[in-house]
């Protein structure tokens, strides 16, 4: 009854803070439901899960209006406090549509067309937040605490092959330079985050880092695909040189920091592709001798041939799926 979206109000007022709040606390029942679910390896939580599933689509609604309204803060009156909502939006989004699909070998419930725009948004304000842990995920290992910017470059991994998101992906920006450059920024980031002795100490955001890394190259390389003029503002932006800069920090981290084949395999097809495409091929082969790409790509020597000539995906899932 509380998440019937006929009850979400044009604009939050006092009068409707009751149902705000009832409704905020319903969706924080879900997500820790989801958590327990994920979480518990019972077959019989499945009929469970799938149950939640089947009202994603009176959840998404309500998602959207606590973006828009808490988040973006268009809402002169605000009852629950941002980071809060902050925290179980995005948790919420990253557990249904990337972790929740692994239990069982299902499915996660696939991101529709209406948070495409939330998404996109919440990609870019993670870069201006201070990167407080705040994406509640729970895996089979258990519940865990992870960062405002790791869950945008999950998700928007997740969302960047298709055409549409892209579209509006460049609308909320603002433009090309904007998009680029904060998918570059994304990748310095995690390039600091592999510096960080608390992040070295933390199994769980050791592992993330790998993913992490592959997600925003995905990232990268499918907009440079998508777009002739976003492939040549990243070059201009010295995309290669931050990629394998951050790369070789990586590739020092202790064992249990990822796979570095996994790293290379989202790294090396987007040299390739610029080599054969961009139209100053040279200027990306300097940025990659610059930032020791080849010595980097020698060192990790791969058992198998890396495929070259596909599109470069990311799929944030299988690290979910391939931990213990």
């Amino acid at each position: 009854m509380y998440l019937d979206p006929d009850r979400i109000p044009a604009k939050p007022t006092p009068a409707t803070t009751t149902d705000i709040v009832l409704v905020y606390w319903s969706l924080l029942a879900i997500a820790g439901t989801l958590g327990y679910i994920d979480g518990s390896g019972a077959d019989s939580a499945g009929s469970e899960k799938q149950y939640l599933f089947s009202a994603w689509n009176r959840v998404v609604p309500w998602l959207v209006f606590f973006h828009d309204e808490f988040i973006m803060c268009r809402a002169n009156y605000r009852p629950i406090d941002r980071m809060v909502v902050i925290k179980i939006v995005t948790s919420l989004l990253f557990q249904v549509s990337v972790v929740g699909g692994n239990h069982g070998g299902t499915t996660g419930v696939p991101v529709t067309p209406i948070l495409y725009r939330p998404i996109a948004e919440l990609w870019l304000l993670a870069l201006k937040t201070k990167d407080d842990d705040v994406v509640c995920l729970s895996v089979r290992s258990g519940a865990h605490i992870t960062s405002f910017r790791g869950f945008g470059s999950f998700l928007v991994a997740k969302c960047i092959r298709n055409e549409s998101f892209v579209t509006i992906l460049l609308e909320v920006s603002g433009g090309i330079d904007t998009v680029t450059s904060a998918a570059l920024k994304y990748v310095k980031n995690i390039r600091l985050m592999a510096k960080d002795p608390d992040i070295a100490s933390n199994t769980f955001k050791l592992n993330l880092l790998v993913p992490m890394f592959s997600s925003c190259v995905g990232i990268i390389a499918t907009t440079s695909m998508h777009s002739a003029a976003m492939r040549e503002a990243y070059i201009l932006q010295r995309s290669i040189k931050v990629i394998f800069s951050a790369f070789r920090v990586l590739q020092s981290l202790p064992p249990g920091g990822g796979s570095m084949v996994q790293a290379l395999a989202s790294s090396f097809p987007y040299l390739v592709f610029l080599l054969k495409h961009a139209d100053d091929p040279v200027s990306a082969f300097h940025q990659a001798l610059r930032a020791h790409a080849f010595e980097t790509m020698v060192q990790i020597g791969p058992s198998g041939q890396l495929e070259v000539e596909q599109e470069v995906e990311a799929d944030p899932s299988t690290f979910f799926t391939t931990k213990s």
